[in-house]
């Protein structure tokens, strides 16, 4: 759950066709754009006023939707990231909070992630998206994210029209897999742990990364950092309960600081890493069990794979993390280089 350092994109030239791979997670949404790789938190906050100012971030933007072929948005204002919770702490939305919430703010947190950008007056994208079941729900996320959107980025009186062309909608994990060709036997079965905010997916890819089987269950990281707000030693010290985005921000850089107060939570997180262990990490490792010696490789993605004290357990357990978020998101990049010829 480490914090990847963003890179930026150079202002490219006109009608520039990119691949692109995007990672609309619950935790947060990652693109994958040409040569920039963007993340933002998820979070979407609708804005029906003026604000004071408009926000300058690297992990998130204002969107106003002009018009394209998502009539239900045209005239909506938004903001998407890290400026949405700076906005309405309280108030925003959270993908996580809901089961289609991949769906009904994927379009929104892709716009928002380019908003980050340098502006260009159009974007044209190739793009291969995941979700955590394709076979439900991979039409309908493409049909959300497909076609032409014209909008206004951070206030700006400037369009950008941006065309996206989807190529493909995948299963999560199967980009981190294209990632890992060069360290996996590709005729050999692999074992994929997918623990990220919301979910737990174990897919099974036979040779030639052929997916054999799959199982995704609720309850991910966010059950851990809804465990240490919620826990009561924190409601002693806060008064309250703990903001999720304040202690996910500390656990993800590793600080266990809670803001700008000083306050240390490191014990608290260690508390309850135990139940958490047992009531989301322990059953997908049980669930995986039949599948575990046949598998030349094991591996593991999602925040919860990079959790303090968590990649070691795993690799105790022959289990190899990743080695960051940005697996997923530039494998699915890759497909659509590999699909584009």
């Amino acid at each position: 759950m480490m914090l990847a350092s963003q890179k930026l994109a150079a202002n490219g030239s006109k009608c520039q066709l990119l691949p692109a791979g995007f990672d609309g997670g619950n935790g947060s949404a990652k693109l994958a754009l040409g040569d920039a790789e963007i993340r933002i938190p998820s979070y979407f906050l609708p804005i029906h006023g003026d604000l004071y100012d408009v926000p300058a971030s690297i992990e998130g933007s204002l969107v106003e939707y002009v018009v394209g072929d998502r009539p239900d948005l045209v005239g909506q204002r938004w903001l998407a990231g890290l400026p949405a919770y700076q906005q309405n702490p309280s108030g925003c939305f959270r993908t996580v909070d809901d089961p289609k919430g991949k769906l009904k703010f994927g379009l929104q947190m892709l716009l928002g992630a380019i908003g980050t950008l340098t502006h260009q007056n159009f974007w044209t994208l190739d793009l291969v998206a995941s979700i955590q079941d394709a076979q439900a729900f991979g039409d309908e996320l493409k049909q959300l994210l497909h076609g032409g959107h014209t909008v206004k980025l951070n206030g700006s009186r400037l369009h950008s029209t941006v065309q996206i062309n989807v190529l493909n909608v995948v299963e999560e994990g199967v980009g981190a897999i294209v990632s890992s060709r060069q360290t996996i036997d590709p005729n050999a079965q692999t074992l994929l742990y997918d623990f990220g905010s919301g979910t737990c997916i174990i897919s099974v890819f036979g040779a030639k990364g052929k997916l054999t089987e799959r199982t995704v269950s609720p309850g991910g990281v966010e059950q851990l950092i809804n465990s240490i707000a919620k826990n009561i030693e924190t409601r002693r010290h806060l008064a309250a309960e703990g903001d999720r985005q304040i202690i996910r921000t500390a656990v993800e850089n590793q600080t266990f600081l809670y803001g700008e107060t000083g306050w240390n939570f490191r014990h608290i997180y260690d508390a309850e890493l135990k139940p958490w262990v047992q009531s989301v990490l322990s059953p997908a490792l049980k669930a995986a069990a039949p599948w575990t010696p046949t598998s030349k490789s094991i591996i593991a993605v999602g925040g919860g794979s990079q959790l303090p004290a968590i990649a070691e357990l795993l690799a105790m357990k022959g289990i190899k993390p990743a080695g960051d978020c940005w697996a997923n998101a530039r494998g699915l990049r890759k497909i659509a280089q590999l699909k584009r010829g």
